[in-house]
């Protein structure tokens, strides 16, 4: 676990959609919001505490370990043998308490205060550290086949760290599954975010995805906020746990 860390430096960013200036095909600058979407609004100025996030998605094989030890329910059972739900494979259709079930459980095995991240959190770090870009890419870009699936691409999730990192370190921010977050979600949260280590409404119906999966359009950047009310959850979603220490987290 400690040697899938990235340590994220803590800071100040400006999360939402504040748009970004573009060229057109004619060589025109225009400005553009990257987003349709009101939720997305205002972009708002946060401040954020150190932590440090895991470098992958959860396996198959973590996450089956995790449920023959708890005796939680397997994801995906009926699946087991197909190679779409290979254990190397990125674990999916996992619903939220589940997923924080995990990592509050991964937490107590190693002694660190693990848990999913709020969504502040995972923005800042899909963003590394709070760039202006659409894709939590090498690039901050899609280049197909390269940094992110393409033609001849399986349909399912693939193993984690099959494309190359974003600038933080971290992998398949964009694409490969859905990633829960912490917070409850409201559509009008951005208007009143506190700034220093928001950590979304004290209650809710729904919970959010961040990152999109694989049947996400590439055109639904890391701006995109997915919300799915507990305790259903979807085909794609899947886990990403924080440390919550203000210091890198040294192995013993």
């Amino acid at each position: 676990m400690v040697q899938n860390l990235v340590f994220v430096e803590g800071g100040a960013f400006i999360m939402g959609d504040a748009g970004a200036e573009f060229t057109d095909e004619d060589g025109q600058k225009i400005f553009s919001f990257w987003t349709g979407d009101a939720d997305t609004k205002p972009a708002h100025k946060v401040t954020l505490s150190s932590y440090s996030m895991m470098k992958y998605e959860v396996t198959y094989q973590d996450y089956d370990l995790f449920c023959k030890l708890t005796r939680h329910t397997l994801a995906r059972e009926k699946s087991i043998g197909d190679p779409s739900r290979a254990p190397e494979l990125a674990a999916a259709a996992i619903p939220w308490q589940d997923a924080k079930d995990y990592c509050l459980w991964l937490g107590e095995v190693i002694g660190l205060p693990v848990d999913l991240p709020t969504e502040a959190q995972w923005e800042y770090a899909a963003r590394s550290r709070g760039m202006n870009v659409g894709f939590a890419t090498d690039n901050g870009k899609i280049d197909f086949r390269r940094n992110y699936r393409g033609e001849g691409a399986p349909w399912h999730p693939q193993a984690p760290g099959t494309y190359p990192p974003n600038p933080l370190g971290l992998y398949d921010m964009t694409g490969n599954v859905c990633e829960w977050v912490d917070d409850w979600y409201a559509s009008d949260y951005y208007q009143h975010s506190p700034e220093l280590n928001p950590k979304g409404p004290d209650k809710g119906s729904q919970r959010i995805m961040r990152g999109f999966g694989v049947i996400g359009s590439p055109e639904f950047n890391l701006l995109y906020r997915r919300k799915v009310r507990p305790p259903e959850s979807t085909d794609g979603a899947g886990i990403r746990c924080v440390v919550n220490a203000p210091a890198p987290v040294k192995a013993n």
